[in-house]
């Protein structure tokens, strides 16, 4: 075991490298009830919105965005899925930029609810394993910090290569296993997130995985404001903090959640968390120079397989 973690209920949580793959590898993995727990209402967001305020102001243009560099790789009426779609923020962005026909798949809760009254996106409930979607139906399949939740990783990479059209574009973001946050925050590192994170891969493991599954590498991305910047601020408040990711919690409104921390607790970190943000933005910048920051995007393309 390389080192272990608590969750935010107080329960520890051991990681260690997977010898055949090189992954890191939660453990024991949770039983379905832990897995209830774990995904209950608090973790979408106890508002009607995950974020208020500046926090979702902020988001919503990290959305806006990412749909803006995306939408290029995808002719007018494409069809694409979201894997993960959350509330469907993202595709939202996407659909005011074009005409495209959108879907998106999410586990029953919240966020899906939230996502289905949008009309313009088809929201699906349930695993993409389980979906049942047509093979070759879509143009892009995008998965924004999702793969590291999923129990069956190759097997998800196979059917998401059915799904896709030869050609086609495939789109995941996750955490980074190799990067430097990982290596100097260990168990105290907010991407760790456990028991939800079930593996973390480094970026070489990653692209053994992808290309054995049929998909060509056409893009890499370390640099994300949205997720880089306050996983370092977080991080290292949780090296001072008894409770885990506390700031991140209370952000969502999960107000009963470590409720020693009050009013001016709360105000002290986050002025602490303000103070940082433009150094941790110009240092994720050089982070993702050298291929070391906190998370990575990788854009991928299904090659055709060769018989035999």
């Amino acid at each position: 075991m390389l080192y272990s973690a608590r969750d935010i209920r107080g329960h520890r949580w051991g990681w260690g490298r997977c010898t055949q793959c090189g992954a890191l590898s939660l453990t024991p993995r949770p039983t379905a009830a832990q897995l209830a727990v774990a995904y209950d209402a608090s973790y979408y967001g106890l508002r009607e919105t995950k974020f208020e305020g500046l926090v979702a102001c902020f988001i919503r243009q990290c959305r806006r965005a990412k749909a803006a560099r995306l939408a290029k790789r995808v002719p007018c009426g494409a069809v694409v899925l979201d894997v993960g779609c959350g509330d469907g923020s993202f595709l939202a962005e996407l659909g005011a930029l074009g005409d495209f026909e959108l879907h998106g798949l999410e586990l029953d809760g919240p966020a899906a609810r939230r996502a289905q009254r949008n009309p313009k996106i088809q929201v699906g409930v349930g695993d993409v394993l389980e979906a049942g979607y047509p093979v070759e139906r879509f143009d892009m399949v995008t998965l924004f910090h999702v793969f590291e939740h999923l129990a069956e990783p190759k097997s998800t990479l196979d059917e998401l290569y059915k799904i896709v059209k030869i050609g086609g574009t495939l789109v995941l973001s996750f955490p980074n296993a190799g990067s430097l946050q990982a290596r100097v925050f260990k168990g105290e590192w907010l991407h760790l997130d456990p028991p939800r994170h079930l593996f973390l891969q480094d970026p070489a493991a990653a692209e053994r995985a992808f290309r054995a599954a049929g998909f060509a590498i056409v893009g890499r991305r370390y640099f994300s404001v949205e997720q880089n910047p306050f996983g370092l601020i977080q991080s290292a408040l949780n090296l001072f903090i008894a409770e885990r990711d506390v700031l991140y919690e209370r952000l969502k409104g999960n107000e009963g959640y470590a409720p020693r921390h009050g009013r001016w607790s709360l105000l002290l970190q986050k002025l602490v968390a303000g103070a940082l943000l433009g150094p941790a933005i110009l240092f994720d910048a050089l982070e993702s120079l050298f291929g070391c920051a906190a998370t990575v995007e990788y854009t991928l393309r299904k090659e055709r397989k060769s018989e035999g």
